[in-house]
C-alpha cells in the first residue's frame, strides 16, 4: 500500500470536462483499485498549464522550491525538509496535461520524483513512468500536450489582437481613471471614464491640475490620503467598483507620477514585451499605434495632450532637490532670503530650529554679515505681516486652458511619410500589391497631413478663476508650516533676513528702491517683508466694496 498525492489542476472552472470533481473522483477510484490510500490532494483552480508545478499555490507546498535549480546540496536538504514531499509516495493526476503542459516541467519533477523513490502515475493515459516504454509513451503525450498550449496562447493572442483593433476591453485591471462598462450592443465592453460612484476620472484631473499649479507629486499623495475613501489607489477603486472591500492601499509620490506619466490617461494602450537587448532578454512598454501609425485610441481621453506634457514636465522639475515644494523641504524655502541675495536654509540648533544665510553651508562668510533667525520667530512674523496685508483677499485659481496645435501631429505625419519612402527604397514594397499598398497608405498619411496644416491654431493661456475664499479662511485650514509655505510661494511673498534690527516701515510703502519692484514692504524686528502690489491693490478693491456695502 502506497501513500498517494492526488494532484488536480484546471485553467477555467467552466470547463466541466476536467471539472475538480471529476478529476479527485478518478484519482481516487483508481487508488483504491491499486489497493493506495490519498493522503492529501493538491488542488491548484484557475492555473494555467504552463505555470512550473513548483510555483504552483497547491502542489508547491508538496514539492521542495529548488526542483530543477542549482543550488546546493545543503540549500537542497533545507528545501526538502521545508515542503511536505516526506508525507507521500506517489503522485497521481487524471491525466499529464494535469500536471503540466511542459514537456521540460514534467521531465523535471519525473526526474525528482526517480531520485527520492517516488513514482509518478495518471489515470486515463495509463503511462507507468518507472518502464523505458511509459517513459516514451510520456515524451510523445507531453510534446502534445505543450503544443496544445501553445496554441491556446497563439487564439488568445488572435482573440487579444482583434478586440484592440475593435477598440474593445479585453479584460483585467481597468487603467486609472476608466471603468470597464458593457456595451449597448452587447458587442463587448469598452473603456469609460470613471466620472461617477468611485469618479476616478475626477481624481486623475485633481492630481493633474494640482501638479500644473506646482505641487510636487508628494504633496499631491498627501492630499490624496487625506480622504482615502473618496480617492481610492487603483485597486482600491476597481474592488470597490466590484463590490468587494478595499485593502487600504496608500497613495505615494511614485504610484501618483506613475499614473499621471502612463499615456492611459490620454486613451491610448501600452504593451508590455519581451526583446533581446545586447543577447539578454528585457521587457519594454510601447504604446500600441494602428496600421497608419499613430496611437491606437481605444477610449476618451481623460486630459489633453499638452495638460499631459505640463503635468509630466512640473514630475520632471520636481525631482530636483531644490524645489521647495518637495515633503520635507523648508517651509520658507524660495520665501526667506538673506540679504546678500542668497537663499535661507531651515537648520538645527541648540534649543529650536534656525533659518541661515546659504553661505553658511558652503563655509564662506556672507558679504553682508548675516545672521541667523529662530525658525519660530521668522515664519510668525511673515505670516501676521501676510494676513494682515492679504487675509481679505479671494484667491484666484490659475487653470490652464490648452490652446490648438497640431505641430506634433503634423512632425508625427511627415516622420510617418519619410519612413514610408525609405521602406520603397530599400525594396519592401517592390511587388505589384506591395505597391498598391504602397501608395494607398501614403495617400491616407499625406492626406491627414493636408488636413491638419489647414486646421486653425490658437495658444494656450491661463484664465484666473476665483475661488470664494479668502486667504484667511485658507489659512485656518492650512495643518502643517509646509503647506503654509507653499501658499506663501504662490502668492509671491518674500521675507529678506537682515543682520540689525531695522526702522518700522508704515504700511503700505513701495520697496523699489530695494530693488524689488513691483513688491511693497513691511518690517518686524529684523525681517522685512515683500508684498506683491496686486495684492496690495486686490485689498484696497475688496475694502472700497466692503465700505459701500
Amino acid at each position: 500500500m502506497a501513500r498517494v498525492l492526488g494532484v488536480v489542476r484546471l485553467s477555467k472552472v467552466s470547463d466541466e470536462s476536467t471539472s475538480p470533481e471529476r478529476q479527485r473522483r478518478s484519482i481516487q477510484r483508481w487508488a483504491d483499485r491499486e489497493g493506495h490510500v490519498v493522503v492529501g490532494w493538491a488542488e491548484d483552480i484557475d492555473v494555467s498549464g504552463g505555470v512550473e508545478p513548483w510555483r504552483r499555490p497547491q502542489f508547491g507546498r508538496w514539492l521542495p522550491s529548488t526542483i530543477g535549480k542549482d543550488v546546493s546540496a545543503v540549500e537542497h536538504r533545507i528545501a526538502l525538509e521545508e515542503s511536505r514531499a516526506a508525507e507521500y509516495d506517489v503522485i497521481c493526476a487524471l491525466k499529464l496535461d494535469r500536471l503540466s503542459r511542459r514537456v521540460l516541467h514534467v521531465h523535471t519533477l519525473v526526474e525528482w520524483c526517480e531520485r527520492h523513490g517516488k513514482e509518478v502515475a495518471t489515470v486515463e493515459d495509463g503511462i507507468n513512468l518507472n518502464t523505458q516504454m511509459g517513459k516514451l509513451l510520456f515524451g510523445l503525450i507531453a510534446t502534445f500536450a505543450e503544443g496544445e498550449l501553445e496554441a491556446v496562447k497563439a487564439r488568445a493572442k488572435s482573440s487579444y489582437d482583434h478586440l484592440v483593433k475593435e477598440g474593445r476591453w479585453r479584460g483585467g485591471r481597468t487603467p486609472y481613471g476608466y471603468r470597464a462598462e458593457k456595451q449597448a450592443t452587447g458587442d463587448g465592453w469598452r473603456l469609460v471614464p470613471d466620472d461617477y460612484g468611485t469618479d476616478t476620472a475626477g481624481t486623475l484631473r485633481e492630481i493633474v491640475r494640482r501638479l500644473i499649479d506646482g505641487e510636487s507629486a508628494n504633496a499631491v499623495a498627501q492630499w490624496l490620503n487625506q480622504d482615502p475613501g473618496r480617492t481610492p489607489v487603483s485597486l482600491d477603486a476597481q474592488l470597490i467598483r466590484s463590490g468587494k472591500p478595499p485593502k487600504g492601499g496608500r497613495w505615494t509620490a511614485a504610484n501618483t507620477a506613475k499614473v499621471v506619466r502612463s499615456p492611459n490617461v490620454l486613451g491610448q494602450m501600452e504593451v508590455t514585451e519581451e526583446v533581446l537587448v545586447d543577447g539578454r532578454k528585457t521587457r519594454r512598454t510601447r504604446v500600441v499605434r494602428d496600421p497608419q501609425g499613430r496611437p491606437l485610441q481605444r477610449a476618451e481621453p481623460l486630459i489633453t495632450l499638452r495638460e499631459w506634457e505640463l503635468a509630466n514636465k512640473k514630475l520632471d522639475e520636481n525631482t530636483s532637490k531644490r524645489d521647495g515644494s518637495r515633503k520635507g523641504g523648508s517651509p520658507m524655502l524660495r520665501v526667506a532670503f538673506c540679504t546678500c541675495g542668497e537663499p535661507a536654509y531651515l537648520g538645527p540648533g541648540r534649543n529650536w530650529p534656525y533659518y541661515r544665510c546659504a553661505s553658511r553651508t558652503t563655509h564662506k562668510p556672507c558679504p553682508t554679515g548675516s545672521r541667523s533667525i529662530a525658525a519660530h520667530v521668522l515664519e510668525g512674523t511673515v505670516e501676521e505681516v501676510f494676513l494682515r496685508a492679504a487675509g481679505d483677499v479671494e484667491i484666484v485659481r490659475r487653470v490652464f486652458r490648452p490652446g490648438i496645435d497640431f505641430t506634433r501631429d503634423i512632425e508625427g505625419a511627415d516622420r510617418a511619410l519619410a519612413e514610408l519612402r525609405e521602406d520603397r527604397e530599400a525594396g519592401l514594397y517592390s511587388s505589384e500589391s506591395g505597391t498598391r499598398e504602397y501608395r494607398e497608405a501614403y495617400k491616407r498619411l499625406d492626406a491627414r497631413r493636408e488636413q491638419l496644416l489647414a486646421q486653425p491654431t490658437r495658444p494656450d493661456t491661463w484664465e484666473e478663476i476665483p475661488t470664494g475664499e479668502t486667504y484667511r479662511e485658507r489659512w485656518a485650514k492650512l495643518a502643517t508650516p509646509h503647506e503654509k509655505g507653499r501658499e506663501l510661494r504662490a502668492a509671491g511673498i518674500k521675507a529678506v533676513i537682515h543682520a540689525e534690527e531695522l526702522s518700522p516701515v508704515p504700511p503700505p510703502r513701495a520697496a523699489s528702491p530695494q530693488g524689488h519692484d513691483g513688491m511693497w514692504q513691511e518690517t518686524k524686528d529684523r525681517v522685512q517683508v515683500l508684498i506683491p502690489m496686486d495684492l496690495r491693490r486686490r485689498v484696497r478693491d475688496l475694502s472700497a466694496v466692503h465700505a459701500e456695502d
